[in-house]
């Protein structure tokens, strides 16, 4: 199997950063909803999948929740940016092993650049397994890796990996072209809101019609 000409880009994604974060030093909140609230503790910056679940939205007020939070079990924390900062830089610094090409595109997420790598079709899979697998190991933070052959193509297969097992590749054409068919234009990265109602004036719905012009 010859090794793929095109361009390779990772984006790993920190899962529930802030939240994941506060877990780590408390193994009694394991599978229990976990808030993280902004400075001063004004709303709602981060939230486990537990209390996703329980529909407490991102960037809710915390006047409105406090009595859900304080009579449903949810854990609240206050924002910890220096705890977040020190496991950001260690899971930077760790997946760096794997490529020298580390791209910090926020404090929970990192491009990956794969390109040149000598990755070949067969090696894909299990060096994403691999870092998903060392991260989570070597410093306790669950991650989401999605591959593709443009960082906007990575966003997307990390939006997917994130629903899924944690790991998708949009290297086959056909499965692009499926995942970006699911894709409101609005969900595209670099589009966003202010740019969606324009696009769908023109006839662009999908994140399909958008690579097709």
């Amino acid at each position: 199997m010859s090794v793929r000409p095109m361009r390779l880009y990772g984006l790993l994604d920190c899962n529930s950063f802030f939240a994941s974060c506060e877990k780590l030093f408390r193994p009694d909140l394991a599978n229990k909803p976990v808030v993280v609230l902004s400075n001063n503790d004004g709303c709602v910056v981060a939230r486990s999948p537990e209390a996703k679940r329980l529909g407490i939205p991102m960037g809710e007020p915390y006047f409105r929740i406090k009595r859900l939070c304080e009579h449903g079990d949810i854990n609240v924390f206050s924002s910890n940016f220096r705890l977040y900062g020190d496991l950001s830089n260690r899971i930077m610094r760790l997946v760096s092993r794997w490529t020298p090409f580390v791209e910090v595109y926020s404090i929970d997420e990192a491009f990956l650049d794969f390109t040149g790598s000598g990755l070949r079709d067969t090696d894909i899979l299990p060096r994403l397994e691999e870092i998903v697998a060392t991260v989570r190991k070597w410093v306790g933070i669950p991650v989401s890796i999605g591959l593709g052959p443009t960082k906007t193509l990575a966003k997307v297969a990390n939006d997917i990996a994130k629903k899924r097992d944690g790991i998708r590749v949009l290297l086959d054409a056909a499965e692009r072209h499926e995942a970006l068919a699911r894709l409101e234009i609005g969900d595209v990265w670099g589009v966003g809101r202010r740019l969606a109602p324009k696009m769908r004036r023109l006839g662009i719905r999908t994140g399909a019609d958008l690579a097709a012009g």
